[in-house]
């Protein structure tokens, strides 16, 4: 009977603590929704531009290899770039981004054109929500 208690009160505060995350998150239903789609679109963008930019990119390096000619030019992000969309994803509602990526694109932007104003807020926060665990997970495929 002990051990069912036990079992019954670690799920009753786990349900609680869920509850209580998701009732004093900053973040509106509306809009993790459209977190939680944005980022399943960019996690399949992301696997698509992958395959063929490696595609694009095995391809030159067999012609080139095979025909004994130097290779063309393909522009790939450096190592930097990669470590920087890489790096976790921490929420701030000051400037808040949907992701790794989102970030790295609005803050290395030099044009004024492509910035998104309406993605930025002025409100100051510095814990992270337990609603956007699921921002940067990795997919299994």
């Amino acid at each position: 009977i002990l051990g069912w208690l036990l079992i019954a009160s670690i799920m009753l505060s786990n349900l609680l603590m869920i509850c209580m995350a998701r009732c004093t998150s900053p973040i509106s239903y509306l809009q993790l929704k459209f977190w939680r789609t944005y980022v399943q679109e960019e996690s399949n963008l992301m696997d698509s531009y992958s395959s063929k930019h490696a595609k694009e990119l095995a391809e030159r390096n067999l012609k080139s290899f095979f025909n004994q000619q130097p290779p063309e030019n393909i522009s790939t992000p450096s190592n930097r770039a990669w470590k920087k969309i890489s790096s976790l994803y921490k929420f701030s509602t000051k400037d808040h981004y949907y992701s790794t990526i989102h970030r790295y694109v609005e803050e290395s932007c030099d044009n004024d054109l492509m910035k998104i104003a309406s993605v930025k807020s002025s409100g100051t926060a510095d814990n992270i929500p337990a609603a956007l665990s699921f921002v940067d997970d990795v997919r299994m495929a």
